[in-house]
């Protein structure tokens, strides 16, 4: 939508103009539950505590265009008629020479809903659908305002000059049906972006600097500004920044900051709260459009240095990753001094937030030690968030020793995800109960049993995989089912791949990786050959997988490799090993130690 004039007007300042809907739009629709809905905002806000002096009500844009004498209303009839009818009842109290002029609404085809909103006659409110929404949201303001008798003249009051309509002129050159058609047919309101860009544009923002001067200050604006939203528009530099999908004016998380930095608090009653606050900045500066928008343009070009430095990246996205606000990073870089110690200033922030202590707390017992024994206390039953966490960091960790040459984490296809908590060797409790749960978890079994390719990962004979598929699938064909002979075959295929089960030793962060909700759920609890097989298909496909989750089931970890079909103690020990180490180095090295 093309941008225009725009300014925040008070309902007094609207009482002299004269306004005409046009042929395009409907009449009237206002439901009484509307009308007594926009009545109850406007007396909470008159019944707020702590009020602030200038502080206002704020009602969704009247979008118009200039006609001569008048306005054409392209948006906003619904709310102006409804404060028509408002002002009429505060009029209606009183006699006729102590009223006063309102606003004028009129119709280009409906003559008569003009002449109905003046007289506001009940015998005649049936007689066509306008003259009836009309009345009964009349009859649904006299009926809000009756037990309030006592407080009407204050919220006449407020209402006149605390209530507040964003005033939007389309340019004259645009075609105001387009307009109409954008915002009502498809049901795209005005957003803060567009009204805060409207702001950044206004012609009288230059008139000082002559017409060419003046036409070549928006056009460098405009050009920033669609340059700063294609470039949020790009996925992996969006969800480094964010954690949720947002399709259009991804730029309001830049205006977010901004309005953040200048500590324009929003204003709670509105939604529209990116342009009252930077409508309100700018109005307290005569020549400070200029300068906004390159303050603005410094803090986008601050996060786009922080998505191209691999180490920021890195860590700046693992904190945005955890919830952590991207004006508590700038804060840290603004207190920090330099680039050396913002980087410890970052490292600091995980620190604490992956471990719930200061590194100070920590070296007291030495950093080793600290990590493993915080990583050896916890357990996947009442510590999954941390363990998520630290599983994290360990491929955020890894992926930056490998220096500048080593890939990237992508946080686009991390965000986009659901991640579960993986058991890297199955929990034998976990049993399926459900008949058709355990002859699908035969089915994988028999499907990788089959495979021919299973003598060439670490096994010299594939004679008790072929009996075991035989007996197996023997067992799914049987009917009935013989559970019991299900649950003896299931423990022996479990002792023979995933040997050993232990709850602690389950639970523990050695045994658990990081892995896809739909993968993870794809396969239920399968043995961990058949869940590596998997993984390695998937990673072919170029399905994003983790790299420590990768290297976990690869057995990278591991010193004992002549078994790769099986998860053992000894392999979870040295997974949760390797772990700890990476985030020792993590946060002693790296030229930038905590």
């Amino acid at each position: 939508m093309s941008t225009g004039e725009l300014q925040l007007r008070s309902i007094s300042q609207l009482m002299t103009e004269s306004f005409l809907i046009p042929a395009y739009q409907r009449g009237y629709r206002w439901t009484s539950r509307q009308v007594t809905e926009l009545l109850d905002d406007v007396a909470a806000f008159t019944e707020r505590q702590r009020p602030v002096q200038g502080e206002f009500y704020c009602l969704q844009p009247v979008v118009v265009t200039r006609r001569n004498d008048y306005w054409e209303l392209i948006d906003g009839q619904q709310r102006l008629t409804t404060i028509f009818l408002i002002l009429s009842y505060f009029n209606n109290r009183l006699v006729p020479e102590e009223r006063k002029a309102l606003f004028a609404l009129n119709y280009k085809t409906r003559e008569n809903s003009a002449s109905y909103l003046r007289s506001l006659d009940e015998k005649l409110h049936e007689e066509n659908i306008d003259f009836f929404h009309i009345w009964h949201s009349y009859q649904a303001i006299r009926d809000w305002f009756k037990p309030r008798s006592n407080r009407l003249n204050y919220i006449e009051a407020a209402f006149l000059n605390e209530v507040k309509v964003i005033w939007y002129e389309v340019d004259r050159a645009v075609e105001p049906i387009d307009v109409f058609t954008r915002l009502n047919v498809g049901k795209i309101p005005l957003t803060n972006a567009e009204l805060v860009k409207a702001l950044f544009l206004r012609g009288g923002n230059f008139d000082s600097e002559g017409p060419r001067a003046k036409q070549l200050q928006q056009l460098r604006i405009a050009q920033d500004w669609d340059e700063i939203e294609r470039r949020l528009q790009e996925e992996a530099f969006w969800y480094f920044l964010a954690n949720r999908q947002q399709e259009a004016n991804r730029i309001d998380l830049v205006l977010g900051l901004r309005a953040e930095e200048i500590q324009q608090v929003a204003n709670r009653w509105d939604a529209n709260s990116l342009f009252l606050a930077f409508n309100a900045h700018l109005a307290a500066r005569q020549d400070a459009v200029a300068n906004e928008w390159d303050a603005v343009k410094r803090m986008f070009l601050q996060l786009d240095e922080w998505f191209r430095d691999r180490f920021l990246y890195h860590v700046v996205g693992f904190l945005l990753s955890q919830e952590v606000k991207v004006g508590q990073i700038r804060d840290l870089a603004r207190g920090a001094g330099s680039k050396t110690a913002f980087r410890a200033a970052l490292k600091a922030e995980i620190f604490k937030l992956v471990f719930g202590k200061t590194r100070s707390a920590a070296d007291e017992m030495g950093l080793a030690r600290f990590v493993e024994g915080y990583v050896a206390q916890l357990d996947y039953e009442s510590h999954r968030a941390s363990i998520r966490r630290l599983l994290l960091l360990f491929n955020i960790a890894s992926l930056l020793e490998l220096g500048d040459s080593g890939p990237w984490f992508p946080f686009d296809h991390f965000k986009k995800d659901q991640w579960d908590l993986e058991h890297i060797r199955s929990v034998k409790s976990d049993m399926p109960q459900r008949v058709d749960a355990q002859k699908a978890w035969l089915g994988q079994a028999v499907e990788y049993f089959s495979e021919p390719e299973l003598a060439a990962v670490g096994r010299t004979s594939r004679t008790c995989e072929q009996e075991l598929a035989e007996r197996l699938r023997a067992l799914s064909a049987k009917e009935p089912f013989d559970a019991v002979a299900f649950e003896t075959a299931f423990n022996d295929v479990i002792d023979r791949y995933d040997p050993g089960s232990d709850v602690e030793f389950d639970n523990s962060i050695g045994n658990l990786t990081l892995l896809d909700a739909s993968t993870n759920r794809s396969y239920g609890n399968a043995i961990f050959p058949h869940k590596r097989r998997k993984l390695i298909a998937l990673d072919k496909a170029g399905r994003f997988v983790p790299p420590c989750t990768k290297n976990a089931f690869l057995k990278y970890y591991s010193t004992k490799i002549d078994e790769m079909l099986v998860w053992s103690r000894l392999d979870a020990k040295e997974h949760q090993e390797a772990l700890v180490s990476a985030l020792v180095r993590f946060f002693t090295y790296d030229g930038a130690c905590v």
